[in-house]
């Protein structure tokens, strides 16, 4: 079970970056670190969060956010502006570029999603999915 498990992982990781390969240098995507992307799925999970709540949710300094922000904006995959409200606030938005990293991102999950699908009964699918949620709950706990 542990053999054939870390052989999926293995896959899976494989499969992820020959993804990112295939998207290749003009989305700008293998440019990234895995910080960047965490940076920008969580950009684009919240809206126009403030540096703070990009912290909260990657369980990360304020500060380490907002140099990883600043290069995303160097890199041009991110905007961002001072609140109105309260001038110490900046919210981050995420530019077409930054949008399009994360549409493909989806695009690909979906597509992984349904390649297992298509391998799987409907009744492994089922089981599957009860054994991924519980896996799920368990990391988040951890």
């Amino acid at each position: 079970m542990e053999t054939l498990l870390i052989e999926f992982i293995n896959t899976l990781d494989v499969s992820l970056k020959k993804f990112q390969k295939d998207m290749g240098d003009g989305s700008g995507f293998s440019r990234l670190t895995m910080s960047q992307l965490q940076y920008i799925d969580a950009i684009g999970a919240l809206g126009k969060p403030a540096i703070s709540d990009i912290a909260n949710r990657l369980g990360i300094t304020k500060a380490s956010v907002t140099g990883g922000i600043n290069k995303l904006i160097e890199m041009g995959y991110v905007t961002k502006t001072q609140s109105a409200e309260d001038k110490r606030v900046f919210h981050v938005a995420l530019t077409e570029p930054g949008r399009q990293l994360v549409s493909a991102k989806q695009q690909a999950l979906k597509e992984y999603g349904a390649f297992i699908g298509a391998a799987l009964s409907e009744e492994e699918a089922r089981q599957f999915e009860i054994i991924l949620a519980k896996l799920v709950r368990l990391f988040k706990q951890a």
